[in-house]
This record gives structure tokens, C-alpha cells and sequence, in this order.
């Protein structure tokens, strides 16, 4: 098994504060994420995965967005440069809440990697990854 970093999308790697706002309307989840691909990178947590490549440390991108964006999240980790070795969704129609998503794509991750590191901006996310005995670092900006 390898060590790697998991990383976060919305509010840790890519700076969703100008669109949040769109959760709050009528078909939110498809504006919020079609508007995510013209968000800026948290350029310190892009840096991050960068310094964990470099390290040796897998890269793993692991989001509660659906799978049926997939298309839209590939492109921004694209655009920004954001070095991956593999990429975990939510599955098509599950409505969980994102901690348990997270808990269940977790189960899946530790069949081939060991996960050492965390960054995260979701409090209940965090908590889970504390809860899993992996350090973490907090992307300020959830309540914004």
C-alpha cells in the first residue's frame, strides 16, 4: 500500500466563495457546479498536492459531488494543474449527507492506499477524518 493525501474540491482546492450563493436556487447543484469550472484554485492547497506528488505521496481527489459531474470537476483539475492518482465521487442519486459519502468512498480507498494527510474546508468532513485517525488541515471558508 502507498501513502496518500486526499484533497477536497469545493472550498478546499477550487475557491467556490463568489458562487455559493447558487446552492440556494432552484436547480442548484447543476449551476453551482457548471459556474465551478470558472472558479479560481486555493493556490496553497494546489501547492500542497504538487509538494505531496513530489514526496512520493499518492494524490487523491476525493469529492461528495456527484459522479454525473465528472466531466466539469476532470476539466478544473485540468485547468488548474492539479496532480491526481485517482478521483472518488458520489454515486449517481445518492443524497447522503457528504460525511457519509466520504466514510464509504474511505472503506474503498483504504483497499489500495493508506491515507495519511487530509484537506478539507467541511467541519463534518473533518470531523470524520479525525473520527479515522488521519491528521488534516482546515481550508477556512465553509460558512462563507
Amino acid at each position: 500500500m502507498r501513502d496518500a493525501v486526499i484533497f477536497d474540491v469545493d472550498g478546499t482546492l477550487c475557491d467556490v466563495r463568489g458562487i455559493r450563493h447558487l446552492l440556494d436556487e432552484p436547480g442548484r447543484f447543476h449551476a453551482f457546479h457548471t459556474a465551478s469550472v470558472d472558479c479560481p484554485p486555493h493556490a496553497h492547497v494546489v501547492g500542497a498536492a504538487h509538494e505531496a506528488r513530489a514526496a512520493g505521496l499518492g494524490v487523491l481527489v476525493v469529492t461528495a459531488r456527484s459522479v454525473r459531474f465528472r466531466p466539469h470537476t476532470a476539466m478544473w483539475l485540468a485547468l488548474h494543474g492539479v496532480p491526481s492518482d485517482a478521483m472518488w465521487m458520489r454515486a449517481h442519486h445518492d443524497q447522503r449527507p457528504d460525511y457519509e459519502v466520504k466514510r464509504s468512498i474511505l472503506a474503498r480507498i483504504r483497499e489500495r492506499w493508506r491515507p495519511v494527510h487530509a484537506w478539507d474546508d467541511n467541519p463534518a468532513v473533518l470531523a470524520l477524518w479525525a473520527e479515522e485517525g488521519i491528521p488534516t488541515t482546515v481550508v477556512p471558508g465553509w460558512g462563507e
